[in-house]
């Protein structure tokens, strides 16, 4: 039923900002309001930073930025047994650099549009991308690079007059595959697009390295981000236990496969704290998909993991700390979207509430019928079209179940609403009722006396 956008539903949120409050100043509650009011690139950072503190905060004291030396601390952790206490920066990553780097997506849409503009529709599009030989790998100090122009150069590099001359050739005679290749020295750009006529529409399979993956140890979204961090952390003013908690925000090594090719976190940690003596411990918090039977088509979970630096791994600080993160994890709302698609709905929708007409969920059980009450209320309002809202509760042949019930002889005796206070949405319970005289015809009334005889 519940359509959330982002990582965590919005009530979620809010009531994260509600309790925070016990221990964040006002100045700060606002920066986070005004970044979660609008789309930007640190949404999904500012989800985690919220959620975190709130989580934090039911297992001991947190201080939030207290004034301690020249650069605020995000996190500083008392356990009430006193035993634990540690600062934290909180950091969410992404391959976003990389993406812009490498435009494969912003080539995609392009491709998609200019066929679209087209009008062809009588095959589909295939396209592969070379990158940088040799290709990079763990030990050559080089990022694996696709030849690709930059965004603002696709007109002259990619989609000039040649690719103009290849659509028309299409349009001339679209029983014929045609391949168009695209080869420039400066910048270096090797593509091929193949038409497959009679095989689809639109845009079909994109063949490209893996330029996400990590093959410098010490110039990667994770390693740059805890580096970063470290510096922040040294100025803070804190002189007891530092450590860094790292979220996924999309990035690749939260998820990516042992490969001979290429570097894992615990390398990349490890170098990390081989350069920065400084921080104590790192925490990383991926999210990893799973499938699910409870109706969705995956579970999104968080997957937390310790690091400590080798030298303190016996101190007894670590198993509390390890506990804790365990204690934390637990605790976190649900998760929703990924990273990359909680962005993609919001760059999408253009806002961080959806705009869209709402269409939600419906559970049917004889004469009661569970419906989203943020459908019903975009019916009511006329933002949804009362035929697109028949069609999300069609029971085939073209027949809607409130359709049913109305050419059955059934009212509505009594609505309730269920309050989900976890989701974005609630349950609005309609309970009919059978054979009402004023949308059914009149019958014959069964007497006691004709009761009892057709008993007996």
């Amino acid at each position: 039923m519940n359509e959330c956008m982002a990582l965590f539903t919005r009530r979620v949120i809010q009531k994260c900002l509600n309790e925070n409050a016990e221990f964040v100043s006002t100045e700060n509650l606002r920066d986070w309001i005004q970044r979660l009011n609008r789309v930007s690139s640190d949404y999904v950072a500012t989800e985690w930073e919220v959620v975190l503190l709130w989580a934090f905060a039911k297992f001991g004291k947190v201080q939030h930025e207290p004034a301690l030396g020249r650069r605020p601390v995000d996190l500083i952790f008392g356990s009430p047994d006193g035993k634990l206490q540690f600062a934290a920066d909180i950091a969410a990553i992404s391959d976003q650099p990389l993406h812009h780097r490498n435009p494969i997506n912003r080539l995609r849409d392009e491709l998609s549009k200019r066929i679209e503009k087209a009008k062809i529709n009588t095959g589909r599009f295939i396209f592969r991308v070379e990158e940088e030989r040799p290709v990079a790998y763990r030990g050559t100090r080089r990022k694996r690079r696709l030849l690709l122009s930059s965004v603002n150069e696709f007109s002259t590099y990619i989609f000039d007059a040649a690719f103009d001359k290849y659509v028309d050739s299409i349009r001339k005679e679209p029983q014929h595959l045609r391949d168009h290749h695209v080869h420039h020295r400066s910048p270096a750009v090797a593509i091929t697009i193949q038409y497959q006529p009679g095989e689809g529409r639109g845009i079909g399979i994109a063949s490209y390295g893996s330029y996400t993956s990590t093959t410098v140890k010490d110039d990667n979204p994770l390693f740059n981000a805890l580096k970063n961090k470290a510096g922040q952390l040294r100025e803070s003013g804190y002189k007891g236990i530092r450590g860094i908690i790292v979220c996924d925000r999309g990035s690749r090594i939260f998820t990516a496969m042992p490969n001979w090719s290429t570097f894992n976190m615990d390398e990349v940690i490890r170098d990390f704290f081989r350069q920065n003596s400084s921080v104590s411990f790192v925490v990383t918090m991926g999210i990893r998909s799973r499938s699910s039977t409870l109706g969705r088509r995956f579970h999104l979970d968080v997957e937390p993991r310790l690091s400590v630096r080798e030298a303190g791994v016996t101190e007894d600080w670590v198993s509390d700390l390890n506990r804790l993160v365990i204690q934390v994890t637990h605790s976190l709302p649900e998760i929703y979207q990924t990273p990359d698609n909680a962005m993609i709905s919001m760059n999408w929708n253009r806002s961080t509430m959806r705009t869209k007409p709402y269409v939600g969920g419906s559970i049917v059980e004889g004469d009661k019928i569970q419906i989203s009450a943020r459908e019903l209320l975009d019916l009511l309002a006329g933002r949804l079209d009362q035929k697109r809202f028949a069609e999300n509760h069609d029971m085939g042949g073209g027949t809607n179940i409130f359709s049913i019930y109305q050419s059955s002889g059934k009212m509505i005796k009594r609505a309730e609403v269920e309050h989900r206070p976890e989701e974005d949405d609630d349950w609005v319970i309609l309970e009919f009722s059978t054979g009402d005289p004023a949308v059914s015809d009149f019958r014959v009334p069964k007497s006691v006396k004709s009761t009892q005889s057709e008993q007996g």
